[in-house]
Protein backbone atom coordinates (compact mmCIF):
# COMPACT_ATOMS: atom_id res chain seq x y z
CA UNK A 1 0.00 0.00 0.00
CA UNK A 2 1.59 3.80 -0.59
CA UNK A 3 2.47 5.49 2.07
CA UNK A 4 0.04 8.93 2.20
CA UNK A 5 -3.42 6.30 2.52
CA UNK A 6 -5.50 6.86 5.32
CA UNK A 7 -5.55 4.37 7.97
CA UNK A 8 -9.26 4.07 7.59
CA UNK A 9 -8.47 3.57 4.01
CA UNK A 10 -5.72 1.34 4.87
CA UNK A 11 -8.01 -0.93 7.24
CA UNK A 12 -10.72 -1.74 4.93
CA UNK A 13 -8.42 -2.42 1.97
CA UNK A 14 -7.14 -5.26 4.47
CA UNK A 15 -10.15 -6.61 5.01
CA UNK A 16 -11.18 -4.98 8.68
CA UNK A 17 -14.55 -4.19 9.14
CA UNK A 18 -14.62 -0.50 10.92
CA UNK A 19 -17.17 1.52 11.22
CA UNK A 20 -17.63 4.73 9.19
CA UNK A 21 -21.02 6.34 8.36
CA UNK A 22 -19.87 8.96 6.80
CA UNK A 23 -17.05 6.87 4.02
CA UNK A 24 -13.87 8.47 5.72
CA UNK A 25 -15.31 12.23 5.68
CA UNK A 26 -14.69 13.05 9.08
CA UNK A 27 -18.54 13.50 9.65
CA UNK A 28 -19.66 10.52 12.16
CA UNK A 29 -17.06 10.67 14.68
CA UNK A 30 -17.05 6.41 14.32
CA UNK A 31 -13.81 5.22 12.75
CA UNK A 32 -11.83 5.36 16.02
CA UNK A 33 -8.63 3.43 16.55
CA UNK A 34 -5.83 3.99 19.57
CA UNK A 35 -2.65 4.04 18.36
CA UNK A 36 -0.62 2.27 21.01
CA UNK A 37 2.59 4.32 20.39
CA UNK A 38 3.69 7.93 18.94
CA UNK A 39 -0.14 8.87 18.76
CA UNK A 40 -0.42 11.91 16.36
CA UNK A 41 -1.38 15.51 17.32
CA UNK A 42 -5.51 15.76 17.30
CA UNK A 43 -7.69 17.12 14.02
CA UNK A 44 -10.69 19.54 15.04
CA UNK A 45 -12.22 16.24 13.98
CA UNK A 46 -10.67 14.25 16.72
CA UNK A 47 -11.41 17.04 19.62
CA UNK A 48 -14.59 17.42 18.27
CA UNK A 49 -15.84 13.55 18.63
CA UNK A 50 -13.39 12.32 21.27
CA UNK A 51 -13.33 12.72 25.08
CA UNK A 52 -10.12 14.20 26.57
CA UNK A 53 -9.73 11.26 27.95
CA UNK A 54 -9.75 9.31 24.93
CA UNK A 55 -6.98 11.62 23.38
CA UNK A 56 -5.20 11.21 26.40
CA UNK A 57 -5.56 7.13 26.23
CA UNK A 58 -4.08 7.65 22.24
CA UNK A 59 -7.44 7.48 20.42
CA UNK A 60 -7.73 9.17 17.07
CA UNK A 61 -10.43 9.02 14.24
CA UNK A 62 -8.85 6.97 11.43
CA UNK A 63 -10.18 8.69 8.74
CA UNK A 64 -8.05 11.73 9.98
CA UNK A 65 -4.44 10.25 9.92
CA UNK A 66 -2.48 8.33 7.36
CA UNK A 67 0.23 6.04 6.99
CA UNK A 68 3.22 7.39 7.01
CA UNK A 69 5.09 4.76 8.11
CA UNK A 70 5.01 1.29 10.38
CA UNK A 71 2.06 1.95 13.06
CA UNK A 72 0.87 -0.84 15.95
CA UNK A 73 -2.97 0.38 16.51
CA UNK A 74 -5.95 -1.09 18.18
CA UNK A 75 -9.23 -1.69 16.51
CA UNK A 76 -12.75 -1.60 17.68
CA UNK A 77 -14.50 -3.85 15.00
CA UNK A 78 -18.25 -4.28 15.75
CA UNK A 79 -17.68 -4.09 19.45
CA UNK A 80 -14.11 -6.28 19.45
CA UNK A 81 -10.75 -5.24 19.96
CA UNK A 82 -8.60 -6.24 16.96
CA UNK A 83 -4.76 -5.69 17.15
CA UNK A 84 -2.96 -5.29 13.49
CA UNK A 85 -0.27 -3.57 12.00
CA UNK A 86 -0.39 -1.45 9.55
CA UNK A 87 3.21 -1.73 7.23
CA UNK A 88 4.05 1.45 5.28
CA UNK A 89 4.48 0.31 1.53
CA UNK A 90 3.02 -3.30 2.40
CA UNK A 91 -0.03 -4.79 2.56
CA UNK A 92 -2.09 -4.33 6.42
CA UNK A 93 -1.51 -7.55 8.32
CA UNK A 94 -5.10 -8.34 9.68
CA UNK A 95 -5.39 -11.69 10.25
CA UNK A 96 -4.78 -11.53 14.11
CA UNK A 97 -8.21 -9.99 15.11
CA UNK A 98 -9.08 -11.77 18.32
CA UNK A 99 -12.10 -11.11 20.58
CA UNK A 100 -10.12 -11.50 23.95
CA UNK A 101 -7.40 -8.56 24.09
CA UNK A 102 -5.42 -7.01 26.57
CA UNK A 103 -5.48 -3.26 27.34
CA UNK A 104 -3.32 -1.29 29.69
CA UNK A 105 -4.79 1.58 30.79
CA UNK A 106 -3.29 4.40 32.70
CA UNK A 107 -6.30 6.03 34.64
CA UNK A 108 -6.06 9.95 36.35
CA UNK A 109 -6.63 9.37 40.00
CA UNK A 110 -9.58 10.68 41.92
CA UNK A 111 -8.89 14.28 43.43
CA UNK A 112 -11.34 16.85 45.11
CA UNK A 113 -11.81 18.26 41.90
CA UNK A 114 -12.85 14.50 40.07
CA UNK A 115 -14.98 12.94 42.04
CA UNK A 116 -16.24 10.44 39.48
CA UNK A 117 -16.70 6.22 40.67
CA UNK A 118 -13.80 3.80 39.78
CA UNK A 119 -15.96 2.28 37.00
CA UNK A 120 -17.15 5.41 35.17
CA UNK A 121 -13.30 6.39 35.43
CA UNK A 122 -12.59 3.08 33.78
CA UNK A 123 -15.03 3.38 31.04
CA UNK A 124 -13.88 6.91 30.37
CA UNK A 125 -10.37 5.82 29.79
CA UNK A 126 -11.36 2.99 27.17
CA UNK A 127 -14.00 5.39 25.77
CA UNK A 128 -16.19 3.23 25.41
CA UNK A 129 -19.09 1.19 27.28
CA UNK A 130 -18.29 -2.37 28.90
CA UNK A 131 -19.77 -4.81 30.74
CA UNK A 132 -17.97 -5.46 34.02
CA UNK A 133 -19.48 -8.47 35.95
CA UNK A 134 -19.84 -8.56 39.53
CA UNK A 135 -16.38 -10.95 40.47
CA UNK A 136 -14.50 -8.13 38.34
CA UNK A 137 -15.75 -5.22 39.86
CA UNK A 138 -14.97 -6.72 43.09
CA UNK A 139 -11.11 -6.49 42.21
CA UNK A 140 -11.07 -3.18 40.19
CA UNK A 141 -10.57 -0.82 43.39
CA UNK A 142 -7.51 -3.04 44.64
CA UNK A 143 -6.07 -3.42 41.54
CA UNK A 144 -6.46 0.54 40.48
CA UNK A 145 -4.54 1.75 43.90
CA UNK A 146 -2.38 -1.26 44.26
CA UNK A 147 -1.22 -0.74 40.48
CA UNK A 148 -0.88 3.34 41.05
CA UNK A 149 -4.12 3.90 38.58
CA UNK A 150 -2.69 1.66 36.12
CA UNK A 151 -3.96 -1.75 35.21
CA UNK A 152 -3.99 -4.46 32.97
CA UNK A 153 -7.67 -4.99 31.53
CA UNK A 154 -8.65 -8.47 29.63
CA UNK A 155 -12.07 -8.21 27.67
CA UNK A 156 -13.58 -10.47 25.10
CA UNK A 157 -15.51 -8.29 23.04
CA UNK A 158 -17.25 -5.58 25.37
CA UNK A 159 -17.19 -7.76 28.39
CA UNK A 160 -14.03 -7.32 30.99
CA UNK A 161 -13.06 -10.75 32.23
CA UNK A 162 -10.30 -9.93 34.90
CA UNK A 163 -8.01 -6.30 35.58
CA UNK A 164 -4.75 -6.67 37.32
CA UNK A 165 -2.51 -4.01 38.73
CA UNK A 166 0.02 -2.79 36.58
CA UNK A 167 1.26 -3.50 32.80
CA UNK A 168 1.39 -7.28 32.16
CA UNK A 169 3.27 -8.14 29.27
CA UNK A 170 1.38 -11.64 28.04
CA UNK A 171 -1.72 -13.05 27.04
CA UNK A 172 -4.56 -13.27 26.51
CA UNK A 173 -4.61 -16.93 26.14
CA UNK A 174 -7.16 -19.23 24.52
CA UNK A 175 -8.31 -22.70 24.33
CA UNK A 176 -9.52 -24.36 21.45
CA UNK A 177 -11.58 -27.64 22.17
CA UNK A 178 -12.83 -30.57 19.77
CA UNK A 179 -14.99 -33.13 21.18
CA UNK A 180 -14.88 -36.26 19.55
CA UNK A 181 -16.91 -39.67 20.33
CA UNK A 182 -13.63 -41.05 20.78
CA UNK A 183 -11.01 -38.37 21.30
CA UNK A 184 -10.91 -35.38 22.66
CA UNK A 185 -8.10 -32.96 21.50
CA UNK A 186 -7.16 -29.71 22.95
CA UNK A 187 -4.89 -26.47 22.60
CA UNK A 188 -3.83 -23.51 24.21
CA UNK A 189 -3.52 -20.57 22.41
CA UNK A 190 -1.82 -16.71 23.43
CA UNK A 191 -4.14 -14.77 21.54
CA UNK A 192 -2.03 -11.65 21.50
CA UNK A 193 0.61 -13.28 19.46
CA UNK A 194 -1.13 -15.67 17.44
CA UNK A 195 0.99 -18.49 18.61
CA UNK A 196 0.12 -22.25 19.61
CA UNK A 197 1.32 -22.90 22.76
CA UNK A 198 0.59 -26.32 23.53
CA UNK A 199 -1.90 -29.40 22.53
CA UNK A 200 -2.72 -32.29 23.86
CA UNK A 201 -5.21 -34.87 22.84
CA UNK A 202 -7.50 -37.96 25.82
CA UNK A 203 -9.37 -40.84 25.20
CA UNK A 204 -13.07 -39.47 25.88
CA UNK A 205 -14.15 -41.24 28.91
CA UNK A 206 -17.66 -41.39 27.65
CA UNK A 207 -16.90 -44.70 25.70
CA UNK A 208 -17.71 -46.48 28.89
CA UNK A 209 -21.02 -46.02 28.04
CA UNK A 210 -20.89 -46.64 24.31
CA UNK A 211 -18.70 -46.46 21.61
CA UNK A 212 -20.87 -44.33 19.42
CA UNK A 213 -23.92 -41.60 19.97
CA UNK A 214 -26.37 -43.69 19.52
CA UNK A 215 -25.14 -45.93 22.64
CA UNK A 216 -25.10 -42.34 24.55
CA UNK A 217 -28.28 -41.13 23.60
CA UNK A 218 -29.79 -44.45 24.78
CA UNK A 219 -28.11 -44.00 28.23
CA UNK A 220 -29.43 -40.82 28.43
CA UNK A 221 -33.41 -41.72 27.34
CA UNK A 222 -32.66 -45.03 29.92
CA UNK A 223 -31.28 -42.67 33.12
CA UNK A 224 -32.54 -39.45 32.85
CA UNK A 225 -31.60 -36.48 33.70
CA UNK A 226 -29.31 -38.47 35.91
CA UNK A 227 -27.27 -39.95 33.21
CA UNK A 228 -27.13 -37.13 31.45
CA UNK A 229 -25.18 -35.41 34.59
CA UNK A 230 -23.11 -38.16 34.44
CA UNK A 231 -22.10 -38.09 30.73
CA UNK A 232 -21.35 -34.16 31.15
CA UNK A 233 -19.44 -34.96 34.08
CA UNK A 234 -17.09 -37.23 32.82
CA UNK A 235 -16.62 -35.25 29.82
CA UNK A 236 -15.76 -32.06 31.72
CA UNK A 237 -13.67 -34.20 34.55
CA UNK A 238 -11.55 -35.38 31.20
CA UNK A 239 -11.36 -31.72 29.82
CA UNK A 240 -9.98 -30.55 33.02
CA UNK A 241 -7.32 -32.79 33.03
CA UNK A 242 -6.69 -31.55 29.52
CA UNK A 243 -6.65 -27.89 30.36
CA UNK A 244 -4.48 -28.85 33.30
CA UNK A 245 -1.55 -30.77 31.16
CA UNK A 246 -1.94 -27.49 29.13
CA UNK A 247 -1.11 -24.72 31.11
CA UNK A 248 1.26 -26.37 33.40
CA UNK A 249 4.28 -27.00 31.27
CA UNK A 250 4.07 -23.37 30.26
CA UNK A 251 3.28 -21.92 33.96
CA UNK A 252 0.27 -20.53 33.79
CA UNK A 253 -3.24 -21.50 35.51
CA UNK A 254 -6.20 -22.21 34.23
CA UNK A 255 -8.05 -18.97 35.11
CA UNK A 256 -5.93 -17.04 32.60
CA UNK A 257 -7.85 -19.04 30.11
CA UNK A 258 -10.64 -16.00 29.08
CA UNK A 259 -12.15 -17.69 25.89
CA UNK A 260 -12.70 -20.86 24.75
CA UNK A 261 -14.07 -22.42 20.74
CA UNK A 262 -15.57 -25.41 20.58
CA UNK A 263 -16.53 -28.16 18.43
CA UNK A 264 -17.91 -31.41 17.83
CA UNK A 265 -20.64 -33.66 16.74
CA UNK A 266 -24.29 -32.79 17.53
CA UNK A 267 -24.79 -35.06 19.93
CA UNK A 268 -21.18 -34.21 21.73
CA UNK A 269 -21.82 -31.27 21.75
CA UNK A 270 -25.24 -31.39 23.76
CA UNK A 271 -23.80 -33.68 26.03
CA UNK A 272 -21.07 -31.31 26.95
CA UNK A 273 -24.07 -28.15 27.65
CA UNK A 274 -25.98 -30.62 29.62
CA UNK A 275 -28.82 -30.76 26.83
CA UNK A 276 -30.94 -33.84 26.34
CA UNK A 277 -30.37 -35.22 23.20
CA UNK A 278 -32.64 -37.54 22.72
CA UNK A 279 -34.08 -35.83 19.86
CA UNK A 280 -31.30 -36.21 17.93
CA UNK A 281 -31.72 -40.43 18.01
CA UNK A 282 -35.11 -40.63 16.54
CA UNK A 283 -36.46 -39.28 13.03
CA UNK A 284 -36.21 -36.63 12.26
CA UNK A 285 -33.22 -36.18 14.18
CA UNK A 286 -33.59 -32.70 14.97
CA UNK A 287 -30.67 -31.15 17.38
CA UNK A 288 -31.90 -28.65 19.91
CA UNK A 289 -30.49 -26.05 18.40
CA UNK A 290 -28.06 -25.47 15.26
CA UNK A 291 -26.96 -21.61 15.71
CA UNK A 292 -23.98 -20.84 16.93
CA UNK A 293 -24.34 -20.17 20.62
CA UNK A 294 -22.17 -18.15 23.46
CA UNK A 295 -21.76 -19.32 26.83
CA UNK A 296 -20.41 -18.47 29.73
CA UNK A 297 -17.87 -20.39 31.09
CA UNK A 298 -19.49 -20.54 34.44
CA UNK A 299 -22.71 -21.57 33.23
CA UNK A 300 -20.95 -24.66 31.58
CA UNK A 301 -18.54 -25.60 34.39
CA UNK A 302 -15.68 -25.31 32.10
CA UNK A 303 -12.16 -25.03 33.85
CA UNK A 304 -11.26 -21.82 33.10
CA UNK A 305 -11.84 -18.13 34.08
CA UNK A 306 -15.16 -18.32 35.57
CA UNK A 307 -16.42 -15.34 33.62
CA UNK A 308 -14.54 -16.34 30.37
CA UNK A 309 -16.65 -16.39 26.98
CA UNK A 310 -17.16 -19.91 25.12
CA UNK A 311 -18.40 -20.07 21.50
CA UNK A 312 -19.82 -23.59 20.33
CA UNK A 313 -20.08 -22.98 16.84
CA UNK A 314 -22.72 -23.91 14.75
CA UNK A 315 -24.78 -27.20 13.55
CA UNK A 316 -26.01 -28.21 10.12
CA UNK A 317 -28.31 -30.76 11.27
CA UNK A 318 -28.76 -33.82 13.69
CA UNK A 319 -25.30 -35.18 12.52
CA UNK A 320 -23.58 -32.81 10.94
CA UNK A 321 -22.17 -30.45 13.15
CA UNK A 322 -20.07 -27.31 15.08
CA UNK A 323 -16.65 -29.90 13.81
CA UNK A 324 -17.59 -30.36 10.26
CA UNK A 325 -18.12 -26.41 9.80
CA UNK A 326 -14.59 -25.74 11.47
CA UNK A 327 -13.15 -28.37 9.03
CA UNK A 328 -15.20 -26.37 6.16
CA UNK A 329 -13.86 -23.20 7.76
CA UNK A 330 -9.73 -24.96 8.12
CA UNK A 331 -9.80 -26.51 4.83
CA UNK A 332 -11.26 -23.46 2.91
CA UNK A 333 -13.85 -25.32 0.86
CA UNK A 334 -16.52 -22.35 1.01
CA UNK A 335 -14.26 -20.74 -1.12
CA UNK A 336 -13.43 -22.62 -3.65
CA UNK A 337 -13.61 -21.83 -6.93
CA UNK A 338 -13.50 -25.47 -8.52
CA UNK A 339 -14.68 -28.95 -6.55
CA UNK A 340 -13.19 -30.27 -3.40
CA UNK A 341 -14.49 -33.14 -0.93
CA UNK A 342 -13.70 -33.17 2.33
CA UNK A 343 -14.20 -36.30 4.35
CA UNK A 344 -14.11 -35.79 8.33
CA UNK A 345 -13.75 -39.68 9.34
CA UNK A 346 -14.17 -40.34 12.95
CA UNK A 347 -16.83 -42.45 14.41
CA UNK A 348 -19.53 -40.62 12.43
CA UNK A 349 -18.22 -39.32 9.45
CA UNK A 350 -18.88 -36.68 7.69
CA UNK A 351 -18.41 -35.53 4.00
CA UNK A 352 -18.77 -32.07 2.12
CA UNK A 353 -18.62 -32.09 -1.36
CA UNK A 354 -18.80 -28.21 -3.05
CA UNK A 355 -17.27 -24.74 -3.12
CA UNK A 356 -18.33 -21.07 -3.40
CA UNK A 357 -21.25 -21.85 -5.00
CA UNK A 358 -22.60 -24.79 -3.37
CA UNK A 359 -21.89 -27.23 -0.34
CA UNK A 360 -23.79 -30.68 0.26
CA UNK A 361 -23.54 -32.88 2.89
CA UNK A 362 -24.38 -36.12 4.65
CA UNK A 363 -23.15 -37.96 7.86
CA UNK A 364 -22.31 -41.93 7.51
CA UNK A 365 -22.33 -43.93 10.33
CA UNK A 366 -19.03 -45.17 10.59
CA UNK A 367 -19.19 -46.92 13.74
CA UNK A 368 -16.12 -46.59 15.49
CA UNK A 369 -13.38 -48.13 13.82
CA UNK A 370 -11.34 -44.98 12.24
CA UNK A 371 -11.27 -43.89 16.10
CA UNK A 372 -9.71 -47.47 17.09
CA UNK A 373 -13.45 -48.59 18.76
CA UNK A 374 -14.61 -52.21 18.58
CA UNK A 375 -11.61 -53.10 17.54
CA UNK A 376 -9.75 -56.05 19.28
CA UNK A 377 -6.29 -53.89 20.45
CA UNK A 378 -7.36 -50.58 19.01
CA UNK A 379 -7.21 -47.39 21.03
CA UNK A 380 -8.12 -44.12 20.23
CA UNK A 381 -4.82 -41.83 18.20
CA UNK A 382 -3.24 -41.46 21.02
CA UNK A 383 0.13 -41.78 22.46
CA UNK A 384 1.06 -45.48 22.24
CA UNK A 385 -0.94 -46.32 19.25
CA UNK A 386 0.35 -47.81 16.15
CA UNK A 387 -0.63 -45.52 13.20
CA UNK A 388 1.47 -46.72 10.65
CA UNK A 389 2.13 -50.37 9.36
CA UNK A 390 4.24 -51.35 6.28
CA UNK A 391 4.81 -55.87 5.74
CA UNK A 392 8.29 -55.27 4.02
CA UNK A 393 10.66 -57.88 4.65
CA UNK A 394 8.96 -58.25 8.15
CA UNK A 395 6.42 -55.75 10.24
CA UNK A 396 6.94 -52.35 10.85
CA UNK A 397 5.08 -49.93 12.54
CA UNK A 398 5.52 -46.91 13.65
CA UNK A 399 3.76 -45.44 17.64
CA UNK A 400 2.57 -42.13 18.13
CA UNK A 401 5.02 -40.55 20.58
CA UNK A 402 7.10 -43.60 20.59
CA UNK A 403 7.86 -46.25 22.71
CA UNK A 404 6.04 -49.54 23.59
CA UNK A 405 2.73 -49.69 21.81
CA UNK A 406 -0.13 -50.08 23.46
CA UNK A 407 -2.60 -50.58 21.05
CA UNK A 408 -4.00 -49.89 17.33
CA UNK A 409 -5.44 -46.61 16.47
CA UNK A 410 -7.55 -46.31 13.02
CA UNK A 411 -4.68 -45.38 10.95
CA UNK A 412 -2.60 -48.39 11.65
CA UNK A 413 -5.49 -50.54 10.81
CA UNK A 414 -6.40 -49.52 7.55
CA UNK A 415 -2.38 -49.43 6.98
CA UNK A 416 -2.37 -53.10 7.48
CA UNK A 417 -5.47 -53.98 6.35
CA UNK A 418 -4.40 -52.28 3.02
CA UNK A 419 -0.78 -54.17 3.03
CA UNK A 420 -2.58 -57.27 3.51
CA UNK A 421 -4.56 -57.04 0.51
CA UNK A 422 -1.77 -55.98 -1.69
CA UNK A 423 -0.15 -59.64 -0.22
CA UNK A 424 -3.02 -61.43 -0.67
CA UNK A 425 -3.59 -62.52 2.79
CA UNK A 426 -6.91 -60.47 2.68
CA UNK A 427 -9.70 -61.27 -0.34
CA UNK A 428 -12.10 -58.58 -1.91
CA UNK A 429 -14.95 -60.46 0.64
CA UNK A 430 -12.69 -59.74 3.67
CA UNK A 431 -11.64 -62.97 4.62
CA UNK A 432 -8.51 -63.45 6.25
CA UNK A 433 -6.50 -66.44 4.52
CA UNK A 434 -4.35 -68.93 6.13
CA UNK A 435 -1.22 -67.56 4.16
CA UNK A 436 0.15 -71.00 3.67
CA UNK A 437 3.65 -70.48 2.06
CA UNK A 438 3.66 -67.01 2.58
CA UNK A 439 6.57 -65.57 4.59
CA UNK A 440 3.90 -64.45 6.99
CA UNK A 441 2.08 -67.41 7.70
CA UNK A 442 3.63 -67.79 11.39
CA UNK A 443 1.72 -64.64 12.25
CA UNK A 444 -1.73 -66.33 11.51
CA UNK A 445 -3.48 -68.22 13.82
CA UNK A 446 -6.91 -69.46 14.56
CA UNK A 447 -9.42 -70.81 11.86
CA UNK A 448 -12.42 -69.07 10.53
CA UNK A 449 -14.21 -66.11 11.99
CA UNK A 450 -11.50 -66.77 15.08
CA UNK A 451 -8.68 -66.28 12.78
CA UNK A 452 -5.66 -63.64 13.59
CA UNK A 453 -2.45 -61.45 12.17
CA UNK A 454 -0.33 -60.63 14.69
CA UNK A 455 1.33 -57.61 14.33
CA UNK A 456 3.68 -57.41 17.24
CA UNK A 457 5.90 -60.30 19.01
CA UNK A 458 5.13 -59.47 22.58
CA UNK A 459 3.96 -61.62 25.61
CA UNK A 460 0.91 -59.87 24.75
CA UNK A 461 0.92 -59.27 21.07
CA UNK A 462 -1.01 -56.82 19.39
CA UNK A 463 -3.04 -58.56 16.64
CA UNK A 464 -6.15 -58.20 14.06
CA UNK A 465 -8.47 -60.23 13.91
CA UNK A 466 -11.53 -61.46 11.41
CA UNK A 467 -13.89 -58.97 13.08
CA UNK A 468 -11.30 -55.75 13.34
CA UNK A 469 -12.03 -56.29 9.23
CA UNK A 470 -15.26 -56.59 9.28
CA UNK A 471 -15.53 -53.80 11.18
CA UNK A 472 -13.54 -51.44 8.73
CA UNK A 473 -15.51 -53.07 6.63
CA UNK A 474 -18.82 -51.43 7.91
CA UNK A 475 -16.79 -48.00 8.56
CA UNK A 476 -15.42 -48.07 5.06
CA UNK A 477 -18.81 -48.88 2.99
CA UNK A 478 -20.68 -46.22 5.11
CA UNK A 479 -18.21 -43.98 3.69
CA UNK A 480 -17.62 -44.83 0.44
CA UNK A 481 -21.59 -45.00 -0.03
CA UNK A 482 -21.95 -41.56 1.10
CA UNK A 483 -19.20 -40.25 -1.15
CA UNK A 484 -20.65 -41.60 -4.01
CA UNK A 485 -24.29 -40.22 -2.89
CA UNK A 486 -22.83 -37.02 -2.78
CA UNK A 487 -21.38 -37.19 -6.04
CA UNK A 488 -24.64 -38.33 -7.75
CA UNK A 489 -26.59 -35.66 -5.99
CA UNK A 490 -23.79 -32.53 -7.46
CA UNK A 491 -24.12 -34.73 -10.76
CA UNK A 492 -20.38 -35.13 -11.00
CA UNK A 493 -16.97 -37.97 -11.56
CA UNK A 494 -14.14 -38.45 -9.57
CA UNK A 495 -12.57 -37.21 -12.04
CA UNK A 496 -14.07 -33.79 -11.66
CA UNK A 497 -13.09 -33.33 -8.29
CA UNK A 498 -9.96 -30.83 -7.67
CA UNK A 499 -8.96 -31.25 -4.50
CA UNK A 500 -9.92 -33.90 -1.82
CA UNK A 501 -9.24 -33.44 2.08
CA UNK A 502 -8.51 -36.61 4.55
CA UNK A 503 -9.75 -34.73 8.19
CA UNK A 504 -10.05 -35.97 11.61
CA UNK A 505 -7.48 -37.71 13.77
CA UNK A 506 -7.79 -40.55 11.33
CA UNK A 507 -6.97 -38.30 8.57
CA UNK A 508 -3.82 -36.57 9.94
CA UNK A 509 -1.71 -39.77 10.04
CA UNK A 510 -3.46 -41.84 6.81
CA UNK A 511 -1.74 -42.35 4.14
CA UNK A 512 -2.96 -41.65 0.29
CA UNK A 513 -2.40 -45.20 -0.87
CA UNK A 514 -4.00 -47.25 1.84
CA UNK A 515 -7.19 -45.23 1.84
CA UNK A 516 -7.90 -45.99 -1.99
CA UNK A 517 -6.31 -49.45 -1.58
CA UNK A 518 -8.91 -50.51 0.60
CA UNK A 519 -11.53 -49.23 -1.36
CA UNK A 520 -12.77 -46.03 0.98
CA UNK A 521 -11.99 -43.53 -1.88
CA UNK A 522 -12.20 -43.84 -5.95
CA UNK A 523 -8.52 -44.78 -7.34
CA UNK A 524 -9.39 -41.55 -9.47
CA UNK A 525 -8.86 -39.02 -6.55
CA UNK A 526 -5.57 -40.38 -4.88
CA UNK A 527 -3.43 -37.43 -6.57
CA UNK A 528 -5.57 -35.07 -5.15
CA UNK A 529 -5.81 -36.45 -1.55
CA UNK A 530 -4.64 -34.03 0.95
CA UNK A 531 -4.30 -35.42 4.31
CA UNK A 532 -4.89 -32.21 6.73
CA UNK A 533 -4.38 -33.18 10.51
CA UNK A 534 -7.69 -32.20 13.05
CA UNK A 535 -9.51 -29.45 10.69
CA UNK A 536 -11.96 -29.20 13.00
CA UNK A 537 -9.02 -28.51 15.46
CA UNK A 538 -7.76 -25.89 13.29
CA UNK A 539 -11.33 -24.42 12.33
CA UNK A 540 -11.63 -23.79 16.37
CA UNK A 541 -8.30 -22.00 16.60
CA UNK A 542 -8.92 -19.97 13.74
CA UNK A 543 -12.13 -18.93 15.84
CA UNK A 544 -10.20 -17.64 18.40
CA UNK A 545 -7.47 -15.88 16.74
CA UNK A 546 -9.51 -13.94 14.16
CA UNK A 547 -13.25 -12.93 15.24
CA UNK A 548 -14.32 -12.88 11.69
CA UNK A 549 -13.91 -16.46 11.54
CA UNK A 550 -16.68 -16.89 13.69
CA UNK A 551 -19.06 -15.34 11.11
CA UNK A 552 -17.48 -17.02 8.32
CA UNK A 553 -18.45 -19.67 10.59
CA UNK A 554 -22.23 -19.07 10.45
CA UNK A 555 -22.13 -18.77 6.99
CA UNK A 556 -21.13 -21.93 6.27
CA UNK A 557 -23.34 -23.62 8.39
CA UNK A 558 -26.61 -22.04 6.44
CA UNK A 559 -24.87 -22.65 2.83
CA UNK A 560 -24.40 -26.57 3.15
CA UNK A 561 -27.28 -28.43 2.41
CA UNK A 562 -27.86 -31.72 4.13
CA UNK A 563 -28.52 -35.05 2.71
CA UNK A 564 -30.02 -37.71 4.65
CA UNK A 565 -28.67 -41.01 3.32
CA UNK A 566 -31.15 -43.14 5.03
CA UNK A 567 -33.58 -41.19 2.50
CA UNK A 568 -31.25 -42.51 -0.68
CA UNK A 569 -33.05 -44.86 -2.68
CA UNK A 570 -31.64 -48.29 -2.86
CA UNK A 571 -29.53 -46.89 -0.13
CA UNK A 572 -29.20 -50.38 1.68
CA UNK A 573 -28.00 -52.24 -1.58
CA UNK A 574 -25.25 -49.56 -2.25
CA UNK A 575 -24.54 -50.00 1.26
CA UNK A 576 -23.79 -53.95 0.72
CA UNK A 577 -21.80 -53.26 -2.58
CA UNK A 578 -19.56 -50.81 -1.25
CA UNK A 579 -18.27 -52.92 2.09
CA UNK A 580 -16.28 -54.99 -0.30
CA UNK A 581 -12.89 -54.27 -0.91
CA UNK A 582 -11.32 -53.77 -4.73
CA UNK A 583 -10.93 -56.78 -6.67
CA UNK A 584 -7.27 -55.74 -7.66
CA UNK A 585 -5.21 -53.65 -5.34
CA UNK A 586 -1.97 -53.25 -7.17
CA UNK A 587 -0.40 -50.75 -8.91
CA UNK A 588 -2.25 -48.19 -6.60
CA UNK A 589 0.73 -46.12 -6.96
CA UNK A 590 0.76 -45.66 -10.94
Amino acid sequence: MPLGETIFSALRAAGISIPGDCGGQGRCGRCKVRFLEAAPSPTPADSRFLSEEELSAGWRLSCQHRVEHDLTLEVPTLGEVAQVKVRSGGEPLGSLRPQAVQQTLTIPPPSRDDQRADLERLRAALGEEVEVPLSVLVKLPEALRAGNFQITLTRVGRKVVAVEPGARAKGPYGLALDIGTSTLAAYLLDLGRGEELLAKALANPQAAFGADVLSRIGYVQEHGQKGLAELKGRLLEAIGQLVESLVGPVGLSPGEIVQAAVVGNPTMIHLFAGVDPSSIGQAPFTPVWKRGMTFQARELGLQMNPEGIVHVLPLVSGYVGADTVAAVLACGLHRAKGLALLLDLGTNGEIVLGGRERMVACSAAAGPAFEGGRIACGMPGVEGAIFRVELNGGVRYQVLGGGEPQGLCGTGLVDAVAALLAIGLIDSHGRLLPGDGTPFAARIEGEGNARRFRITERKRPIYITQRDIRELQLAKGAIRTGVEVLLSRVGVTPEEIDRVYLAGAFGSQMRPDSVVRIGLLPRELLPRIVPVGNAAGIGAKLALLDSEALNEAHQIAQKIDYVELSHEKDFAEKFMSQMRFPESSKEIHS
